[in-house]
């Protein structure tokens, strides 16, 4: 049975192409694997950094609707990055990329090849239904290896103990950890060209190849 999780029809008055790839699975969280971050490296690096050459970020798939979704809800896109963008930034500038575990690489590895926010989160710490929503005034969370974060008209996710995600940056409450059995992975899609569907079936494949995922289903809404 699929957890509960919906988008509030609301936002689809703002910005139609909103929708939401989910994975849950089970897994044994693992330190980052050496021989990943060699496929990583030798692999995908060198096709995300041919793709992005010479493109202007308006145009890069997945971050292009990012981009157009938070301008429509009122967030500057320029001064307020999707996290996939940030993480295709850093790529093509040749800036190291860090290693986490073994669940949240394979989020990072997702976006790379499809330019789309993925975050994933640890199902004992999520209370109820979940609604992507926009926040109201005041609003807010610690973002994981930072401070409050300014979320003022941002799309995020909310179960009953009030907000924990969003495709600009995640909150410490709901955040993989060692501990963590049971996942809640995210695909933050803004860009109706986008095959979600072969998305997801992609990263299937490599949150159990990567991450040893068991006892997986995939759905979107």
């Amino acid at each position: 049975m699929h957890y509960e999780v919906r988008i509030d029809p609301k936002l689809f008055d703002t910005y139609p192409d909103i929708r939401l790839g989910l994975i849950r699975f089970q897994a044994d969280i693992q330190p980052p694997d050496a021989a990943f971050w060699a496929y990583l490296d030798a692999e995908i690096l060198p096709q995300v950094r041919a793709a992005l050459e010479g493109r202007e970020w308006s145009q890069v798939p997945g971050v292009r609707g990012s981009r157009a979704a938070y301008k429509a809800f009122g967030r500057n896109p320029g001064r307020y990055r999707v996290s996939s963008e940030a993480l295709l930034r850093r790529v093509r500038r040749g800036d190291k990329l860090y290693p986490v575990n073994s669940v949240v690489d394979v989020n990072n590895l997702l976006s790379l090849q499809s330019g789309l926010s993925v975050g994933s989160y640890d199902l004992a710490n999520i209370h109820g239904p979940i609604t992507l929503r926009r926040t109201v005034q005041g609003e807010g969370y610690t973002g994981i290896g930072k401070d409050l974060l300014d979320l003022e008209n941002m799309l995020v996710l909310a179960d009953d103990a009030g907000i924990f995600g969003s495709s600009m940056s995640d909150s410490t409450r709901a955040m993989v950890t060692e501990e963590t059995k049971e996942i809640l992975s995210v695909i933050y899609c803004f860009d109706r060209d986008t095959d979600l569907a072969a998305l997801l079936a992609s990263a299937r494949q490599a949150f159990e190849r990567f991450a040893g995922a068991k006892a997986l289903e995939a759905w979107s809404i």
